[in-house]
């Protein structure tokens, strides 16, 4: 009896296009079991021949830019915490977009503090913060000069022993 090359069955149902090879039944290529859901491990059943496909948990993309950390759950993939879009700038506005491709910093008008302590009423603009009118020091007294120097804490101002002129009352 000469070995040959006629199709056969290698008794596992996973196997197709089995073929005789040196006088025995050599497996074919393997059940392709792949329902293209990353949510699911697929496997061909080794009694049935049919595939199964179980749920898993494992990480994915929901492909929603605004979520992280996605996981798979009952088979779908399922978006995880959102995105935080802080850039920790006072003066944009934080938010994330999906149609927007994830997150979009827009400035605003917001007040905010320039750390100038010579400065009032600040306020943000073109994403930054910018100092506003100049403080006034003015203490009423006469006998002084008033000035505001940034580095002079905690307000800024400076208030200097003057010579000049002035009326006793």
């Amino acid at each position: 009896f000469p070995p040959n090359t006629s199709p056969c069955e290698d008794g596992n149902p996973c196997t197709t296009g089995d073929m005789c090879s040196a006088g025995a039944c050599k497996a074919g290529a393997a059940v392709v079991c792949n329902d293209g859901n990353v949510c699911t491990d697929d496997s061909c059943n080794a009694t049935s021949g049919l595939c199964d496909y179980k749920n898993n948990a494992v990480s994915c993309d929901d492909l929603n830019p605004c979520t992280e950390s996605d996981k798979c759950s009952a088979g779908k993939c399922v978006g995880g915490a959102a995105k935080n879009c802080d850039d920790g700038n006072i003066c944009t506005t934080d938010q994330c977009d999906p149609t927007a491709g994830g997150c979009v910093w827009t400035a605003n008008t917001l007040p905010c503090d320039d750390a100038n302590p010579c400065t009032t009423n600040d306020t943000c603009s073109n994403s930054s913060c910018k100092g506003g009118a100049a403080k006034n020091c003015d203490d009423g007294n006469a006998c002084t000069t008033d000035s505001c120097i940034p580095t002079n804490l905690p307000d800024g101002c400076k208030y200097t022993n003057s010579t000049a002129s002035c009326n006793d009352g």
